[in-house]
């Protein structure tokens, strides 16, 4: 009996190898059905908007294969989870095998409830979402090994750590480019019809802190209560390092010292300046407010945040190695790098084929056609209040799971729902809102999200029995977080509507 199991569960990769032929058969066929759509179109955040034809580009044509045959390189380093897990990665096994990370994680496990210990490191990965990057690579490994500091199943810090990023992108406790990005598009989108409209960055501010707050301690409860206790304890094997408690917090003392010192220049990098130089450098001065400096896609803080973070992890990590006794030598460093990486490689082979699976859907053109067509069927749609709430919360979740990117697939669906949604007496704000809701409910279960091949990878990494690993298993342990995280979204959404509750400063659902 276990010989047939073992059989039945395949490996991910084929997984990402299935649904790559699937999309690549289904893009011929949508093509000679000729499936295409017309669509209106923000092109400038000016709020210019045009009319625009997409058809589905067949992968079955000679370009198409050619296209299949010649890319797999460049689909690979355009990927954005490669260079940024590479990077971390070299960090991070520094200040693990340095003994570092166990160190702090213990010291916090032993003064902290559990629980609490939970939340916040939930709400940390909530507001981790500023930046994708930095969370899922830094964030997912450490909550694997906060979880094994508690004695565990580290697997159970994972799929937190996975759920409270993905399925709380749309919430936050501050505004980031997100929210930038986002109000963007639907003040040009609402001008279409009132050109006096304006919609401010703060918009859903209320809104999106409750979220956070709310998810986070759903998460809490659902991994105090389930999770942890069906995975059970800790049972992966890893590395002992004895150290002597005084020597251990005089190591600590000595990270802390350090972090200070390295912080006085990023501080100084974060401060507003007119002028060029080292003043202000992280940021992105053509902007006049100052969180639009910090969170522009041009600021230096936002391209280059996994680089800063894993700096300071290569510096925390050298320190309390050479104060505890665990770096000898700087060759220690390279090992522990290599080491790390070592372990972690399959994760890279899954990136691979995760990244043709991304450039296969983005070539076709599937994503966009079918984000198009849905969002053409809310404006043809007569329905208004409550039912078309649930109209583009349910569009906005069947159309992430084929386009997981959030303002391209909002440039697209805001111009189109807005009569429909302004006419209805619901504030554009609050269309943001409902769309911001359905994009984070089907994150965490959608292949085609960029960081859940990084979530089932570390799946892997910490799986014990390797015959265990499958598609499956990773769904099964993420599905209680996203089948009550959707619920809350959905009720929060209602009642939000209902009583007319305020979701920013002076901003309310309803006209």
């Amino acid at each position: 009996m276990k010989d047939k199991k073992i059989k039945r569960s395949s490996h991910p990769v084929m997984f990402f190898i299935y649904v790559s032929v699937l999309v690549i058969l289904l893009s011929g066929i949508a093509n000679a059905l000729n499936f295409q759509v017309t669509y209106d179109k923000l092109t400038t955040i000016a709020g210019e908007v045009e009319s625009t034809t997409m058809a589905v580009n067949s992968l079955l044509s000679l370009d198409g294969i050619k296209f299949l045959i010649t890319s797999a390189y460049d689909n690979l380093i355009s990927f954005t989870p490669f260079g940024s897990l590479l990077i971390a990665s070299i960090a991070f096994g520094i200040a693990l095998k340095s003994g570092l990370l166990k160190s702090f994680c213990s010291k916090l496990t032993k003064r902290i409830p559990k629980s609490i210990i939970v939340f916040i490191y939930s709400l940390i990965c909530i507001m981790a979402s500023i930046d994708g990057n930095a969370g899922y690579v830094l964030l997912l490994p450490l909550g694997a090994v906060l979880f094994m500091s508690m004695n565990r199943n580290p697997i159970g810090g994972l799929a937190l750590g996975f759920a409270t990023m993905a399925s709380g992108h749309g919430a936050g406790m501050f505004i980031t480019s997100l929210d930038y990005n986002l109000s963007s598009y639907t003040e040009a989108s609402a001008k279409l019809l009132d050109t006096e409209y304006v919609v401010s960055q703060n918009s859903n501010l209320i809104f999106i802190i409750v979220a956070a707050l709310l998810i986070s301690g759903i998460c809490t409860f659902i991994t105090e209560k389930f999770v942890s206790r069906r995975l059970g304890r800790n049972a992966f094997d890893e590395e002992e390092l004895m150290l002597d408690e005084k020597v251990e917090t005089k190591g600590l003392i000595g990270v802390l010292i350090a972090t200070i010192i390295l912080f006085i220049p990023i501080v100084l990098m974060l401060i507003p300046s007119s002028k060029d130089g080292f003043i202000g450098l992280l940021l992105d001065k053509s902007q006049n407010l100052y969180s639009k400096m910090l969170f522009s896609s041009d600021a230096l803080l936002m391209t280059n945040l996994v680089g800063i973070i894993s700096f300071l992890l290569v510096v925390q990590g050298f320190v309390f190695g050479v104060i505890t006794g665990t770096i000898k030598r700087i060759r220690d460093l390279v090992n522990f790098s290599t080491d790390y990486l070592k372990s972690i490689g399959g994760i890279f082979v899954l990136i691979f084929f995760a990244a043709q699976l991304s450039a296969i859907v983005k070539e076709s053109n599937l994503g966009v056609v079918i984000v198009g067509n849905l969002s053409n069927v809310i404006a043809a749609s007569e329905f208004s209040f409550i039912p078309l709430i649930l109209l583009i919360l349910l569009v906005t979740i069947v159309t992430n799971v084929f386009s997981p990117t959030p303002v391209a697939k909002w440039s697209i669906i805001a111009p189109n729902i807005m009569p429909a949604v302004m006419k209805a007496n619901i504030t554009p704000e609050f269309a943001q809102i409902v769309f911001r809701a359905g994009d984070s409910i089907t994150n965490m279960v959608t292949p085609l999200f960029a960081y859940f091949v990084i979530f089932i990878g570390f799946i892997e990494v910490y799986t014990k029995n390797k015959n265990d690993f499958s598609i499956r298993n990773c769904y099964r342990v993420i599905f209680p977080y996203f089948a009550v995280i959707a619920l809350m979204w959905l009720f929060m959404i209602i009642c939000w509507y209902i009583i007319g509750l305020p979701i920013g400063p002076g901003v309310y659902p309803m006209v």
